[in-house]
């Protein structure tokens, strides 16, 4: 496994998840003012960077997987 590639695809991943959760964050402005919804947008963005690094890794993997498959 080429695990720069992995790792790569885990970070472009990551990025578009944080900026999702940015937009996210804009569009859904929480109506309550207590100190637990204070930081909710930066909730927001660790959720989707860490969301989109799952995914692109998980998928990078497969198909380095599939492709090593498909070579035996």
């Amino acid at each position: 496994m080429n695990y720069k590639l992995l790792f790569f695809a885990g970070g472009v991943t990551a990025a578009i998840g944080f900026v999702l959760g940015m937009i996210l964050a804009a569009l859904l402005p929480t109506p309550y003012t207590g100190g637990l919804y204070r930081d909710q947008k930066s909730g927001y963005k660790i959720a989707g960077a860490v969301g989109g690094f799952i995914v692109g890794v998980s998928q990078e993997a497969i198909r380095q997987l599939k492709q090593k498959q498909d070579q035996d």
